[in-house]
């Protein structure tokens, strides 16, 4: 059985050998910036032409996953995302198209990664931060706040609070800063 690293590196090897651009975001960047978490899926911003959806379809289908042509178009159709589940485990992965401003920045601010000599391309800890404001479940500001803690003197700050500001959670920024500053006073404590 194959582990969620293996499925990481081969649909990430495929997405680069055939120029599809992408960027890896939720879950699977919040481990990467250090915040350990459970996740079961690796979530895809994916810009893909709607004539490459057959190319992705079939690689994925040759390699045991359950695809459907359908769902995928229907998927990038309204907007949405489609669900990619690996035959041999409980894996799945998310895979949306670029749909809002977003999106877009976070396709264009990601990160290159290598893990076992393949390139991989992740969210920046700044757009993780705010798009997970922007979602705010309890989770969400978990992973914001982990990433916060253990990225702080690595973040552009001034990056970070244009863009909270312009998305609109620039209080929610703020909130979490306030969380930040207390558990350094708590750690401190100890």
């Amino acid at each position: 059985m194959r582990t969620i690293e293996q499925i990481l590196n081969l649909v990430c090897d495929f997405l680069n050998k055939n120029d599809i651009g992408y960027v890896i975001v939720g879950g699977f960047a919040v481990l990467f910036y250090g915040n350990p978490r459970t996740t079961m899926d690796i979530d895809y911003v994916i810009q893909l032409e709607d004539k490459n959806i057959p190319v992705l379809i079939e690689f994925l289908q040759e390699n045991s996953f359950h695809a459907d042509e359908y769902d995928m178009r229907a998927a990038f159709r309204e907007k949405s995302h489609c669900t990619v589940e690996d035959k041999e485990t409980m894996f799945r992965l998310d895979i949306k198209g670029v749909y809002s401003e977003m999106d877009e920045r976070t396709l264009r601010n990601k990160r290159k990664v290598e893990l076992n000599d393949i390139v991989l391309w992740i969210a920046s800890p700044e757009d993780t931060i705010v798009n997970k404001l922007v979602f705010a479940r309890e989770q969400d500001i978990k992973d914001a706040l982990g990433i916060l803690i253990r990225q702080y003197d690595s973040l552009d700050s001034d990056y970070l609070e244009k863009t909270a500001k312009k998305i609109g959670v620039y209080d929610s920024l703020n909130e979490l800063r306030e969380k930040y500053e207390m558990s350094k006073i708590m750690m401190e404590l100890r």
